[in-house]
């Protein structure tokens, strides 16, 4: 039940953030994108400490600091990186100083996972193809997702003259239908099983954005619609089915882990595609053809997850 009401608050927030962001933006300034998350923030601290009881303690696996602060590491000096490679390009010092910062803190996390005697993440976890497989779908999903509702935020307000809130209405369309998809899927998941699910979810994604690619240089609002709307619903789709593969690969008591890594491929997925999408953009020698690289490119990540799903995510067994 937890799991399940943090995906649909996740659903509902990625629903309403583009529109409340652009509310923000246009009336109070945009540094209340990021006040309004305190009060929001204690308000689920509070629910938290009201409503969930305490998880019970393991004495036999204490906490790992050096591979949690060498993991925190790692994901920090990517995240810095990727943000910064699109102001000051791919090979300036200070990006690939961090790159490199960051390769060495995850080859320190994965010596420490050999070593230590509880490890945070064991390393025959990764072993299994549900797992490693389902966490690079995650990775590739918030990829292309995230770097569409990036570039077109920008297109809307820097080529087409919408403002904040303009702009936030107008990528609407695409994350609304994320909370229609989650009610969809998680009612179908009990009659097919993830696969089909995740598999047809990337492949309607994939072709949302290639309708957008192959749609022309200044395409009219009306014709990008449909193809962010298979985007936004694609997306949601596939995100319980993959979700439950990797929670069902993992053996009890490191169901924590499993979610960990998930989701912190998916932050990733998201940063890399914002990065790359900003990127091409500033590359490009034409604005145009910049943004359709960039949404190419999300439909090859799509394309990329649907083979991974049919390889990784496990069928539906026979007589459930």
């Amino acid at each position: 039940m937890p799991a399940a009401c943090g995906l649909s608050w996740g659903r509902c927030r990625t629903s309403a953030g583009p529109l409340l962001g652009g509310l923000l933006v246009s009336t109070v300034g945009w540094r209340w994108v990021f006040f309004i998350n305190l009060p929001v923030g204690v308000v689920c601290l509070l629910l938290t400490l009201r409503h969930l009881g305490r998880s019970p303690r393991r004495a036999g696996r204490p906490v790992d600091w050096p591979a949690q602060c060498a993991v925190v590491a790692a994901v920090a000096l990517l995240t810095a990186a990727l943000n910064e490679a699109g102001r000051r390009g791919w090979t300036d010092p200070a990006v690939l100083g961090a790159l490199g910062l960051a390769v060495a803190a995850a080859a320190a996390f994965a010596v420490r996972e050999r070593l230590a005697r509880s490890p945070v993440l064991p390393p025959g976890l990764l072993r299994s193809r549900a797992m490693s497989g389902g966490a690079v779908i995650g990775l590739l999903f918030n990829f292309g997702f995230y770097g569409m509702v990036f570039t077109a935020s920008l297109d809307f307000q820097h080529q087409r003259g919408y403002s904040a809130l303009g702009a936030g209405a107008a990528l609407f369309p695409a994350v609304a239908m994320t909370m229609f998809a989650s009610v969809l899927s998680g009612r179908l998941s009990r009659r097919t099983g993830d696969r089909p699910l995740v598999v047809s979810g990337m492949l309607l994604a994939a072709l949302g954005l290639a309708g957008w690619a192959a749609a022309g240089a200044d395409p009219g609002y009306p014709l990008l619609v449909a193809p962010m709307m298979a985007v936004g619903f694609g997306t949601s789709f596939a995100l319980t089915g993959s979700t439950s593969t990797v929670m069902g690969a993992a053996p009890a008591g490191y169901a924590g882990s499993a979610a960990a890594l998930f989701n912190t491929a998916r932050q990733i997925g998201s940063a890399t595609g914002v990065a790359l999408g900003g990127t091409f953009l500033a590359t490009a020698a034409d604005y145009a053809a910049g943004l359709r690289v960039s949404v190419a490119v999300g439909a090859l990540a799509y394309l990329t997850a649907a083979a991974l799903a049919r390889r990784c995510v496990p069928p539906k067994p026979k007589g459930a």
